[in-house]
């Protein structure tokens, strides 16, 4: 309609010019000035109409796909600067469901490599959302079959031939434990059927244990013949090209941080390297189990026991504090105690971090949630406060056999820790003094302002309390 106004207009024009031309001329009156005004009347009139008529007329929504392919194709062309954003934003529902998006926008379009490192953070904040496990397993498995690279050797150790295996039960030295088998294939990559036998100057025995950055060897420094347990970390296979850099320099200063921490009560660093694409940390060899093994109903320490281990552990986190480190993973499994010899080692400072005083940075969400304290799962400054309140954590759960904060979801479990106030303690267990449960609450507290002020403070209070329990109490 619009098209056929114009034309109309045009020839409307084109009539009243000849009609004015031919008057000029001939100084004779024409009647061609009536069909020119008629055409150009109409054209307007019909130009005015489809104005009007495409203004008021209900236009069709754009299908979803459109919508969603206009909004990928910007999100693609700024993968780094939204996928920055993502990370630094407190884990939520809709954070997970904007990193899934994002991660199956860019396997879609053959990303492979910044698919990965999105579906590796995803499953770093909830490993069982949806299905980024089967994705990133996927993912792994297709790069490896890409690469023209043959992969770093496999991290398998080699047979030891007429070696007696080590005695003593769980050694002591898996720092990388996480409570869970490592979910990414990527820990021991294949290597042609080459098995890993040394790093460095250190003879690798025997696998003792698997966490969710790599592999824990029992190996021998054949400089004095010593044993040690080698913690080795695939970097090039766990991190993406844009976040190798940042994940080696994270290594090796966990070494530079815990090696410095001469304490009896934390796990001693002898060495550190690099070698074949695999970083590694040679620390001592212990044995003993995780106090992990302690926290269930039915094999519960002593309570005298307990505070006596933790209080040891509060000591040495406020040690640790004074230099600065901050653990950021507390937890029973982290916690090594050898019964035979009473002799109790923090391990895995492997994601502690420098926090010199003034610092303003905001803290990176790393640990286990299930442990983390309120300031922690939210990205904000990490202190040591948060490592007193995942002791905490630690403490009700050695005493109890059950966590204090507990959900069906990685954004239920964070309402809980960060809103819900924790059960109380003598609801589990009434045999227990009052004490007991006043120091959990103190420790557990929301605000980092309101727990203990500091390692040694806790370690105090657990000493106290523990004198009111009698010896011998179940």
């Amino acid at each position: 309609m619009r098209k056929f106004g114009l034309i109309a207009a045009i020839v409307g024009f084109g009539i009243l010019g000849a009609d004015l031309l031919l008057r000029w001329l001939t100084n004779f009156s024409s009647w061609l000035w009536l069909p020119g005004f008629i055409a150009l009347a109409g054209g307007g009139a019909a130009i005015v109409w489809s104005r009007w008529s495409s203004a008021t007329a209900v236009v069709p929504a754009p299908k979803a796909s459109q919508v969603v392919g206009a909004d990928t194709a910007r999100l693609l062309d700024n993968f780094e600067q939204r996928f920055a954003e993502l990370k630094g934003r407190k884990p939520s529902g809709t954070v997970l469901g904007d990193l899934y998006t994002l991660g199956t926008q860019l396997e879609l379009r053959g990303r492979t490599v910044q698919a990965t490192a999105v579906f590796r953070h995803l499953a770093r904040i909830d490993n069982t959302y949806k299905d980024v496990g089967t994705r990133l397993k996927r993912l792994m498995d297709t790069d490896r079959a890409k690469s023209k690279v043959a992969p770093a050797p496999a991290l398998t150790p080699a047979p030891s031939a007429g070696r007696a295996p080590a005695v003593g039960g769980t050694p002591a030295a898996a720092l990388g434990r996480t409570g869970q088998e490592c979910a990414s294939p990527a820990a021991a990559p294949a290597a042609e059927g080459k098995e890993l036998q040394r790093l460095g100057r250190y003879k690798l025995e025997r696998e003792i244990g698997r966490g969710a950055m790599g592999i824990v060897y029992l190996g021998r420094d054949t400089a004095i013949n010593r044993s040690v347990a080698i913690k080795a970390i695939p970097l090039a296979s766990e991190f993406s090209d844009a976040e190798l850099v940042e994940a080696r320099s994270r290594f090796f200063r966990e070494a530079e941080t815990a090696g410095r921490l001469n304490h009896p009560n934390i796990v001693t660093i002898y060495d550190v390297g690099e070698e074949r694409g695999l970083a590694y940390i040679a620390m001592e060899y212990l044995k003993g189990r995780h106090l992990s093994d302690h926290a269930t109903p039915n094999n519960l320490l002593e309570p005298r026991k307990v505070l006596e281990v933790i209080g040891r552990t509060a000591e040495a986190l406020g040690f640790a504090h004074k230099q600065q480190v901050v653990h950021r993973d507390i937890k029973p499994a982290n916690l090594m105690y050898d019964a035979s010899t009473d002799v109790l080692k923090i391990t895995d400072f492997g994601i502690a971090r420098l926090t010199g005083a003034g610092s303003t940075r905001t803290g990176i969400v790393l640990g286990t949630p299930s442990f983390m304290s309120p300031e922690q799962l939210e990205g904000r400054n990490v202190t040591g406060h948060s490592d007193l309140f995942s002791l905490g954590v630690s403490l009700f759960q050695l005493l109890t056999g059950q966590l204090p904060f507990t959900a069906d979801s990685m954004t239920g479990l964070m309402q809980q820790i960060a809103e819900v106030p924790h059960p109380p303690l003598r609801a589990f267990r009434p045999d227990l003094p009052e004490c007991v449960e006043i120091l959990i609450d103190r420790a557990l507290a929301k605000n980092p302002d309101a727990r203990f002020d500091s390692g040694a403070q806790m370690a105090a209070a657990l000493d106290d309390c523990r004198s009111r329990i009698p010896s011998g109490a179940p």
